[in-house]
């Protein structure tokens, strides 16, 4: 064996064990960061993919990792490529490597490891870091809550298990691991990115998903939000929820984990009821140039083709009428 293969083989990108878990999985141990009351007022997060070496304006964010995993695949493959811009800001979440319910057990315990494994490591270079907490079923809530030591300061997002376009939201699924975390974990602080749950309990900082997004990064005068964002005013009316010590209180309605495809999908405009209907059930609409339309619901209730009384301006292209098959899959139809 070569003195390149030898070092190759016993690196840590090799074995990744110099961060010892308590578990059976030795899953690596996030240390509890020093936190103080200051830490989380008018939090902001900073998502990694928009951190910068040299920028000067968003020091005061926590980074996040509430993204697509190959935007910062990176951290796990060359963990020291940016430790030195990550120590910069004022915290930093443990990578949110995705927990989809959909994913093999061992690809959910895989990502859970790397999770903890760089939120060890950022902290043993000194950076104050928030372990990230998802889960996926049941199954995984013998491991996915591991590496975090009771009593500390964690992240969750509500974002992608929230109501988006045609999709309906995911709470029964995202409460239940998040009751069994707070049952296994008993955070001191729970740091909510997008807007909580009603349902939801616990010391909670909830982080506005808007303002924290790349759209409102410029804290300059001309900002819209920059009033809020140095407290000149206080939080926006309409918000949807009121945030007190122990639990969340709805005002008015409710506004990174779970399906890989989204929940179930719902009608979000009058027109897609046309979708949905009685198995058998051919449904007649017409589009907003009064063409005659109709479609045809299937056995499981859902629309398995439609035929248009209207070219769509493409004679060449479209008879009429004309058909269309949908296909459903993942609660997605094309």
């Amino acid at each position: 064996m070569t003195e390149e293969n030898r070092e190759y083989r016993t690196s840590q990108i090799m074995l990744r064990n110099q961060f010892h878990g308590k578990d059976k999985f030795k899953i690596p141990i996030i240390p509890k960061g020093n936190f103080e009351d200051k830490d989380f007022q008018n939090l902001l997060l900073i998502g990694f993919d928009r951190t910068n070496i040299r920028d000067e304006h968003h020091l005061n964010r926590m980074v996040h990792f509430f993204l697509y995993d190959y935007k910062f695949e990176r951290i796990w493959k060359k963990p020291d490529y940016d430790i030195e811009k990550l120590k910069r800001y004022r915290a930093v979440l443990s990578p949110d490597f995705s927990m989809y319910r959909e994913m093999n057990p061992t690809m959910q315990l895989y990502n859970t490891f790397r999770n903890r494994w760089c939120g060890a490591y950022f902290a043993s270079k000194g950076i104050r870091v928030i372990p990230t907490v998802s889960w996926g079923d049941e199954n995984t809530f013998d491991f996915c809550f591991k590496g975090i030591p009771k009593g500390s300061v964690v992240a969750v997002s509500t974002y992608m298990v929230s109501e988006h376009g045609n999709h309906a939201d995911q709470k029964d699924f995202f409460l239940k691991g998040y009751r069994e975390m707070l049952r296994q974990i008993e955070p001191e602080r729970i740091i909510c990115y997008n807007t909580p749950f009603p349902k939801m309990e616990g010391n909670i900082i909830f982080v506005d998903y808007e303002l924290s997004s790349w759209k409102y990064q410029n804290h300059s005068k001309s900002s819209k939000y920059a009033k809020y964002l140095t407290g000149q005013l206080s939080p926006v009316k309409s918000r949807a929820i009121l945030i007190k010590r122990g639990y969340v209180f709805p005002q008015q309605e409710e506004k990174g984990m779970g399906s890989a495809y989204g929940g179930e999908w719902k009608p979000k405009k009058p027109d897609d009821e046309r979708f949905i209907g009685k198995p058998g059930e051919i449904k007649t609409t017409k589009d907003k140039n009064g063409n005659l339309r109709l479609t045809k619901i299937g056995e499981d209730g859902k629309a398995v083709s439609k035929r248009h009384f209207s070219d769509h301006g493409y004679p060449r292209h479209h008879s009429i009428p004309h058909d269309h098959e949908l296909v459903w899959e993942h609660n997605h139809f094309h």
